[in-house]
């Protein structure tokens, strides 16, 4: 038995998250019809869980498949035909602007269909993000965190270049210090000596004067 059910959506530009939830059996099919602006990256995660009537509860299954179909109306071209377990995630890229038909089918474990007498809940949320530029903007990236790498190792290396530079002149100046301190101690020595050569002079000339005077 196949079901089809048409919703319209016109999107915005920017980034649209909508998440929603719908109810199928065995073979069953829910299609979406959604504008989609041409390159704009259409991203979803899906959870099915089954209807168990002795736990009166929606339980998940394992055994549950899932496949997804997305197709571009004006271009009648398919661009997306997947198919995932009771729980994923999906992705296509919108080839043209237009509408976009977008459909998911729930299966049984075994032929024949063991859902067809259960019902299965079908969860869903749909991201339209930005335009796919193949990768472009991420490149573009990298490459600016690139330039603001080399920026800044460029600045490093300046700073290194400047503390060497900085150490070189205190070596220079503990250098030309201590030569200092080494000639002001010899100066002190020498001064020291002819101070002590004048006043042993002095000593010894007036010893003379007193013994020519007779005062000693």
């Amino acid at each position: 038995m196949l079901r089809t059910a048409l919703l319209l959506a016109i999107l915005a530009l920017a980034s649209l998250t909508s998440g929603l939830h719908f109810y199928l059996r065995d073979g069953e099919q829910q299609c979406f019809l959604e504008e989609l602006p041409k390159g704009f990256l259409v991203t979803g995660h899906y959870k099915t869980e089954e209807w168990r009537e002795a736990e009166k509860l929606y339980v998940e299954n394992p055994g549950i498949t899932v496949g997804m179909t997305a197709d571009d109306n004006e271009a009648l071209h398919r661009v997306m035909n997947q198919k995932g377990g009771h729980q994923g995630k999906f992705s296509f890229t919108a080839g043209k602007s237009g509408e976009h038909t977008i459909c998911f089918q729930a299966h049984g474990a075994k032929a024949g269909g063991w859902l067809s007498s259960s019902v299965v809940k079908f969860t869903l949320d749909i991201g339209i993000g930005e335009a796919d530029d193949g990768g472009r903007g991420a490149i573009e990236k990298i490459k600016d965190i690139s330039e603001k790498i080399r920026v800044l190792n460029a600045q490093l290396e300046e700073i290194k270049v400047e503390q060497n530079y900085q150490r070189e002149r205190e070596l220079e100046f503990d250098g030309a210090t201590s030569s200092i301190k080494r000639r002001v101690i010899y100066w002190a020595f020498v001064q020291l000596a002819i101070v002590a050569a004048v006043c042993y002079w002095q000593l010894r000339h007036l010893r003379r004067f007193f013994e020519a005077k007779k005062l000693v």
